[in-house]
This record gives structure tokens, C-alpha cells and sequence, in this order.
């Protein structure tokens, strides 16, 4: 049998010749003739003209596809699909990066494969909640990444009944970085609440010092105790020292006003180098520089000099003898880093949560207003600061915000 023709256009062409070919038995059937041939001909143009609409048409609906499939792929959330078992059916690209995998891989892997263990219970009660109440459930957990470190991400869930199943239909939303900022703003807010406390206590305490060392004074003029007058001089020197010490506490408290010019960090590390290597020869140590290209920003010289000085100090002790400190400086994206690290055994994570709040130190023997006036002077020059830690040291990034000038 011969294959079944699927052109139209075609079959009909051949009628239209089998036609012409075809001698009229006399006038009236070639008249007849004539006429079905320019119909044929007239239905082979409208066939024609569909058939090219249909193409356009189609044209269109792949373009289309295309176009949805791309913003399904390569929108600014993950989107993926759970089955009844809390398996990937479905996933788009965003949401197989934040997993870290590849999309084919990906399906049909339970996801909480890959959520932290500390938060596994956190997803399977987010999924029971999302099958018992039917509506949308929201939890915020950790996803396990390649690098080791997690990335915090959002799930909304809805569930949908298909056939006898349940499936979840999941975005995916990371937060780690909204996550960071919250985590420096509670850090600022404690830190400025802190600083409050303290700035009143200290108040209090040089309060009654004040009255001390007005009585020291006037016995120190009275000659019957003209024995004690050393003993006087003594007390009133130790006095006069604490009070020292607390104006320049308080001095710190206050919202200072700061003197903002275009410098060049490079150029302030390499000014005040000579002061940080006599420092780390007279234990021993060394400080190298790695200083990249980077633009002018608008600091206060003195504040800069004086953070520069306190996170080497602190880089300084807590390295064993024959360490290095590193001073590094590097353009990133929309800012300029600069990176103090050191050689040490690092910091533990519950210090780590703790680092830049007034009076905390794991040092036996520190200043430790030290890392909690970097955090200010960092923040008066409306930068960041990040800590990185390891058993072989402590790396202490700060981000200023680039300003074209």
C-alpha cells in the first residue's frame, strides 16, 4: 500500500494536473473543468496562507516556551517540586545552585539529604505541618554546600493533591546575607547598649573618687598628718591615673564627630609599618605586607591608624613566637578590603559570637576595649567587619563601601 501523503498542498497540485491532463468529452464539461481547477487553485492559496499562519503561530509558541522556561529557570528564587516522600521531581536551575548540584542529578534525591542535620526536624515538621493544615507553611533552616559553610535559605511550601499524592511546591529563597546583616545590627545594638551601661557605671565610679580624692587632698595640707603626706601623694597619683583612664572610656562612648578626607589605606599601613614591626620583633614575630590596587576612600586618618594598630596588636598576641602577621588590602566588587590576619590557634565559636563586645577577651593579660572600638570606628566609616577562624589562625576582614570620587 502506498504511504499516506500528509501535504495537502501537494495532493491537491496533483489533482490539478490529473485535470488538465483529462481531454473534456465537449464544451460544457470543459467549462466545468475549468471552473473546479480555479476553485482547486483558490482552496491550494487559502491552504497555503493557514498553513504559513500555523508555522507563525508555532514560531511564536516555541518563543514563548523558551522565554517562560528561562525566567522558570533562571529566577531570583529556587523553585522545587516534592513528591509525598519529600523527594526533587522538579527543580530549577536557582534552586539546584543553592542546593549545590546538578539539576539531573538532583532529581528524584530526597531533599533532606541535603539540609543540615541540626535542622533535619526543622524540614520534616515543615512538611507535616504543610500536609495536615493544606495551606502555605514557612521555615527558615540551613542547606549543606560543598564548601562547608551552610547557606541559609527560606522555604514556603503549598501543598497540591496530585492523583492519590500530595506533592509540595517549594520556593526557595536565600537569606544568608539578610541573615548577616541582622546578625551585625543585633551586634551594634548590643554593642551601643553596652557601651551605655558602662559610660553610666563609669559615671558612678568617678563620682565618689572625685570626693575621695578632694579629702586626700585637703589632709594633705593639714600638718598633722605631715607623716602620711607621701602615702597622700601616692593615693592622690593612683586617682588622677583611674581617672585618666575613665575620661578616656567616656571619650569613647561619645558620637564623635569624624574628619572624613580621601586617603589611600595602602598609604597609612605603610606610614605606621615601622611601629607594627618593632612591635612583632620584640617577641619574636613578623608582619608582611600584600597590598593591592585600590582606590582613595574617605577616612579619618587618626581612626584608621588607630584600628589598623588595635587588630594587629591583637593579631600580634595571639600568635606564638615566629608567626607572621599579614596585612593584605584588594579591590572586591563595590568595595575595599582590608584583611589582618595572623597565625594563631583561632578563636573558638562561642568567642567568635562574642567578638567586638566591650570587655571580652580571651587573654589573660589585654586591653580589651581594643576590638570593641574598631567595631565603632568601623561603623562610623559605615564598613563592615567579617571574622574567619581556623585552627591555623584568624583572618579579620574589613569592608569599606566605595565611593566614587
Amino acid at each position: 500500500m502506498a504511504p499516506l501523503n500528509t501535504n495537502p498542498k501537494a495532493g491537491v497540485k496533483r489533482v490539478i494536473e490529473f485535470a488538465r491532463l483529462q481531454q473534456p468529452g465537449d464544451r460544457a464539461d470543459g467549462n466545468e473543468s475549468r471552473r473546479l481547477l480555479d476553485e482547486l487553485q483558490s482552496k491550494v492559496l487559502d491552504l497555503e496562507t493557514e498553513r504559513q499562519a500555523l508555522q507563525e503561530a508555532l514560531a511564536k509558541l516555541e518563543e514563548s516556551r523558551n522565554h517562560y522556561t528561562d525566567m522558570y529557570d533562571h529566577a531570583p528564587v529556587g523553585h522545587v517540586v516534592l513528591d509525598n516522600r519529600g523527594c526533587i521531581r522538579e527543580i530549577n536551575l536557582t534552586g539546584a545552585a543553592l542546593i549545590g548540584g546538578e539539576r539531573s542529578w538532583l532529581i528524584g534525591m530526597p531533599m533532606a539529604f541535603f539540609v543540615v542535620k541540626s535542622d533535619l526536624k526543622l524540614f520534616l515538621d515543615h512538611l507535616l505541618r504543610c500536609k495536615q493544615l493544606r495551606e502555605k507553611v514557612i521555615t527558615e533552616l540551613g542547606l549543606a554546600t560543598k564548601n562547608g559553610a551552610p547557606t541559609q535559605v527560606q522555604l514556603l511550601s503549598i501543598p497540591h493533591q496530585n492523583d492519590d499524592h500530595t506533592q509540595y511546591e517549594t520556593v526557595l529563597t536565600d537569606i544568608t546575607e539578610q541573615k548577616r546583616m541582622e546578625k551585625e545590627l543585633s551586634l551594634l545594638y548590643k554593642l551601643n547598649l553596652e557601651w551605655a551601661i558602662a559610660a553610666d557605671m563609669a559615671h558612678e565610679i568617678r563620682n565618689p573618687m572625685t570626693t575621695v580624692r578632694g579629702f586626700l587632698q585637703l589632709f594633705r595640707e593639714k600638718n598633722e598628718f605631715a607623716r602620711y603626706w607621701e602615702c597622700f601623694d601616692i593615693m592622690i597619683e593612683e586617682l588622677d591615673q583611674t581617672n585618666a583612664i575613665i575620661t578616656k572610656f567616656l571619650s569613647l562612648t561619645e558620637n564623635k564627630t569624624i574628619d572624613l578626607h580621601y586617603k589611600n589605606l595602602n598609604g597609612i599601613i605603610k606610614d605606621i609599618l615601622p611601629l607594627l614591626q618593632a612591635n612583632a620583633s620584640l617577641t619574636g614575630k613578623n608582619v608582611q605586607l600584600a597590598l593591592g590596587d585600590i582606590p582613595n576612600l574617605l577616612l579619618d586618618e587618626k581612626e584608621i591608624r588607630r584600628l589598623i594598630h588595635n587588630f594587629a596588636r591583637n593579631g600580634l598576641q595571639a600568635m606564638p613566637d615566629g608567626g607572621t602577621l599579614t596585612l593584605k588590602t584588594y579591590p572586591e566588587r563595590a568595595e575595599v578590603v582590608l584583611a589582618v590576619q595572623d597565625q594563631g590557634k583561632g578563636v573558638t565559636p562561642g568567642a567568635l559570637e562574642k567578638m567586638g563586645t566591650p570587655f571580652f577577651t580571651t587573654k589573660e593579660k589585654s586591653k580589651v576595649l581594643g576590638l570593641a572600638v574598631c567595631y565603632q570606628i568601623a561603623a562610623r566609616h559605615n564598613a563592615m567587619i567579617n571574622v574567619e577562624t581556623s585552627p591555623s589562625g584568624t583572618t579579620f576582614f574589613i569592608r569599606f563601601k566605595h565611593r566614587q570620587t
